[in-house]
């Protein structure tokens, strides 16, 4: 027995202390350590609670280490979510050098139960062989009803990753092996190693993260995530991961084998293949957080979740406040629950038609997302057009398909109230902020902030691209509006001319770029000068390694 004793500043304050022994066997281990079962005691009193403490590994990384002292960081009280308790460092001398080594340990909650990868592959009992009666609940349940107990196994997921996103943190490691069912009947998220804290990124963020990295596990993993492309990396990296764990719940298996790297190239370029998914509603909901466009998949993981309670609430069946389809005089009208909407869509000419009321096939959220697009574009009938943009509202008011809401809004901005369009502005605000707006979003506000007098607040929708990856061509639009309207907008030109910096390197400029490049270049420069405040001095210094670049390139003398 070795037992090691740990107290930092922290501990010393508040008067307990961690321990474990060393020599005992460990209850896991990963890239970063091993986990060993301790204590934490109270000095006082000498009360003991069981924890959980890993031991980072000697000699690891710097950046390992960082990551490990922002994964004991996350301390969030929420059922579903394990609760990390500190970071603590200790000292030990290395005999006959008189020198020490620094030794790093993360303290968390101690779990007793069994992972949803081995629950799910019909394994319920923990390491040491003790049976978890929860687990077995939950895959016999599963096996037997499997459409049904997925609700059940991923609203405490759900729940868990929404108080994360609350606070700020995207896990970017969701799969079964990082889901763990408990004795005292609980489902937790754990594993917050590769967390990343959704914030305008910074220096840290980079290092801990490079561009270009992969990380994860490549079959949970987002298109975004596959590329290392850190900056696009947000809230919807992952729900795509949820969208494949629910595959893999329906289906009892993974959509896409091979290699890692075949795993990893068909995330970036194939679609999951849903035909294996036989219930209607699983599939749009699986279609949605899979899709490899960011701006396409749920928003926010609540938006996921309400989807999945309509199947809970209906026994599975398709459940979105459809009543009945009824053919009359060659059309089908079909009745919504909750508006008073018409939906209308024809049958063909040569089709027979009853004089009765018919129980049909429901028509799908997308169906009625894609008539109203297609009334809309009916630019000669001002009345289909209304028509369009009321279907539009109707699946908004009623929260039944996202994507409505971003192209009901656009819609709102061309229209010749003043209050629409202030809607419309304040809505897209709102997306803005959560970080999924869209390039052509960003066109459409370019154009109505470029008509308004300066009516609108500038700088809430330009922080949009702090965490997306737009159409440049089409975000450039946005900013020469943005900077029409404030001659001190110094941000937006930067940003402009990043963008022209970044189409010169993939080779996508235009023609007239490098001009537009050194114009943009010198508006910055001009700009710039009349700010003195913390901001501007950072963008100070990246203008000057842009000028050396620019004098590389012979732009620039």
């Amino acid at each position: 027995m070795y037992v090691i004793k740990l107290q930092g500043d922290v501990e010393k304050r508040t008067g307990i202390y961690y321990e474990y022994d060393a020599e005992s066997t460990p209850l896991g281990e990963g890239g970063m350590g091993r986990v060993f079962k301790g204590f934490k005691v109270v000095e006082r009193t000498g009360e003991r609670t069981p924890v959980a403490i890993k031991a980072i590994y000697d000699n690891i990384p710097e950046r390992v280490v960082e990551r490990a002292r922002r994964e004991a960081n996350i301390q969030l009280d929420n059922d579903n979510l394990i609760r990390m308790f500190g970071f603590v460092e200790t000292i030990s001398n290395i005999e006959g050098t008189g020198k020490s080594k620094v030794h790093y340990h993360v303290v968390m909650e101690l779990l007793v139960g069994v992972t949803l990868e081995n629950v799910i592959n019909g394994i319920t009992s923990d390491q040491t062989g003790m049976q978890i009666p929860f687990a077995a609940e939950i895959y016999s349940q599963y096996i037997q009803n499997r459409y049904a107990t997925v609700v059940r196994i991923m609203k405490p997921i759900l729940s868990g990753l929404m108080a994360l996103h609350d606070n700020g943190f995207i896990h970017r490691d969701i799969d079964p092996s990082n889901i763990m069912l408990t004795i005292d009947g609980k489902i937790k998220l754990i594993d917050f190693g590769i967390c990343k804290q959704i914030v305008s990124l910074g220096s840290l963020d980079k290092a801990l993260t490079a561009t270009g990295v992969f990380m994860g596990k490549v079959n949970y993993a987002a298109p975004e995530l596959v590329l290392g492309d850190v900056k696009s990396q947000n809230y919807t990296t992952d729900i795509y991961a949820l969208g494949v764990l629910l595959f893999q719940l329906c289906t009892g298996h993974l959509p896409f084998s091979g290699t890692d790297q075949e795993i990893l190239s068909a995330n970036l370029r194939k679609p999951l293949p849903l035909k294996e998914i036989q219930n209607n509603d699983y599939k749009r909901i699986i279609r949605k957080a899979t899709e490899k466009e960011q701006a396409k998949r749920y928003a926010s993981v609540a938006e996921l979740r309400v989807d999945l309670e309509r199947i809970s609430t209906n026994g599975g069946k398709n459940s979105f406040g459809w009543t009945k389809i009824a053919v009359i005089g060659g059309a089908v009208v079909v009745a919504i629950a909750t508006t008073v909407l018409i939906y209308v869509k024809h049958l063909p000419d040569d089709q027979p038609i009853e004089d009765k009321t018919i129980i049909a096939q429901q028509p799908t959220c997308e169906e009625i997302y894609s008539e109203a697009l297609s009334l809309l574009g009916q630019t000669d009938s001002i009345q289909l057009q209304i028509r369009g943009k009321e279907m539009l509202k109707a699946l908004v008011e009623d929260s039944l398909y996202a994507p409505a809401q971003q192209r009901y809004y656009v819609v709102l901005l061309n229209s010749k109230s003043p209050e629409e369009v202030k809607r419309g502005f304040s809505e897209l605000e709102k997306i803005a902020s959560s970080d999924t707006l869209n390039a052509e979003v960003l066109f459409e506000c370019g154009l109505t902030l470029s008509k308004s007098n300066k009516v609108f607040n500038v700088p809430t929708v330009r922080q949009s691209f702090l965490g997306i990856k737009p159409d440049l061509t089409k975000a450039n639009e946005y900013l020469y509006s943005a900077m029409r309207l404030d001659d001190s907008d110094y941000k937006s030109v930067y940003w402009a001319f990043n963008n022209l910096m970044e189409m010169k390197l993939d080779g996508s400029l235009p023609s007239n770029g490098d001009n537009k490049i050194v114009e943009l270049y010198r508006l910055f420069e001009n700009r710039i000068l009349n700010h003195d405040d913390n901001t501007a001095e950072i963008y100070k210094k990246a203008i000057i390694s842009d000028k050396e670049t620019l004098k590389a390139w012979g732009l620039i003398n």
